[in-house]
């Protein structure tokens, strides 16, 4: 599986894919750019296979960003950082 980030370029047909069964099986986090500080738009990091990556790139409603890495690695820093708070709340 390999993890890729997203640019929505138009919302009502990327809601329309995000609510299929194969994308809703594999799980998607959808950030807003600007709360990432990677700027405008709302972006989606999924950790799918090709199947899944060919739905969202021919829906036409995505885009993969040329900071594709930066955001990939600003999501994974938020969820590390969320996980960190949920293990010590165990303590």
């Amino acid at each position: 599986m390999e993890v890729r980030v997203y640019r929505i370029t138009d919302k009502a047909k990327a809601r329309e894919v995000l609510d299929r069964d194969e994308v809703k099986r594999v799980g998607y986090i959808q950030r807003n750019g600007a709360s990432l500080g990677v700027g405008e738009g709302d972006y989606v990091y999924i950790k799918a296979d090709n199947a899944v990556f060919q739905i969202l790139e021919e829906s036409g409603a995505f885009e993969r960003p040329e900071n594709e890495d930066e955001i990939i690695k600003k999501i994974e820093e938020e969820q590390e950082a969320a996980m960190g708070g949920v293990g010590f709340l165990g303590m």
